[in-house]
């Protein structure tokens, strides 16, 4: 396996997409895996109703604020299991939110997730806009909700990213000189999906040069050019891709990875030296 490289191709304030090099595909998963199920960020997770004078259920609007992506920061709150607290509630590991409204306007007045009050400003949504409900006039709601750190493998408002996801770096190799029918090099144009390929000047048949961003590993290629093209991934070479909702900075959420992928490491070395010890 070749030394580790990574690098980025493209970032966005909610989107990194990156080449990563000299890495197996056992360990690429687990990174997938451990992004999907194990960071820990804030969401909402104790929800009091006081007063709901809308035409939702209390349950509905509590289902709607659970979903709302908080700003997480790692470094300020402990996981409730771990505070000294234990679980109870305290400034330690719990942030509060709040929202209470009356419509004093004649008509319907609309809540966002940016009229939560929250006691951090640190721990906010990510975003104002995010709807929770629609008041008449004269109407009222009083909300009190409680944010905790969780993981994703206990519930999905506890999700760090919207997606993540990764492939297989491709490497298409032919030679344009056996390419000769024209009729073959206008279905291989046509026929991919990602449209690689052109005709220059209705003749020489040539691929994109950062094809390798967009190819899919279809094969379509391959297959219609009876072989004469080939289509192979890239040994220890992978695309990563994540889009996140902004909870988390990405130099933080990828720093964050690795530190709980070596902790597995260690309990699994622990756990291995013990069972060596017994038998």
């Amino acid at each position: 396996m070749s030394p580790l490289k990574l690098d980025v191709l493209k970032k966005s304030e909610h989107k990194i997409v990156f080449v990563i090099e000299g890495i197996s595909i056992e360990m690429i998963n687990s990174i997938r895996r451990i992004i999907l199920t194990e960071i820990p960020v804030m969401a909402i997770d104790e929800i009091i109703i006081l007063k709901n004078d809308s035409p939702l259920y209390d349950e509905i609007i509590s289902h709607r604020l659970g979903l709302i992506p908080l700003k997480t920061d790692l470094d300020a709150y402990k996981l409730p299991h771990e505070c000294e607290c234990l679980g109870y509630g305290c400034p330690l590991c719990q942030v509060s939110l709040t929202c209470e409204i009356t419509n004093t306007t004649n008509a319907l007045l609309d809540i966002y997730s940016g009229d939560l009050k929250s006691n951090d400003p640190k721990i906010v949504p990510v975003d104002p806009y995010i709807p929770i409900v629609k008041i008449d006039k004269n109407a009222k709601i009083i909300i009190e909700a409680y944010a905790i750190l969780g993981f994703a493998k206990n519930h999905a408002k506890w999700q760090v990213v919207s997606n993540v996801a990764y492939r297989h770096y491709p490497i298409v190799e032919f030679d344009a000189n056996k390419l000769k029918d024209p009729e073959e090099k206008k279905l291989i144009v046509k026929m991919c999906p990602e449209k690689l390929f052109e005709l220059i000047n209705n003749d020489s048949l040539k691929i994109k040069e950062d094809y390798w961003k967009s190819c899919t590993l279809c094969m379509s290629c391959e297959k219609n050019s009876n072989g004469k093209i080939k289509v192979v991934p890239k040994k220890g070479t992978y695309i990563f891709s994540i889009e996140s909702d902004g909870v988390l900075p990405f130099d933080v959420l990828i720093r964050k990875i690795f530190e709980i992928f070596n902790e597995k490491i260690d309990e699994f070395v622990i756990k291995l030296e013990e069972l060596e010890i017994e038998s």
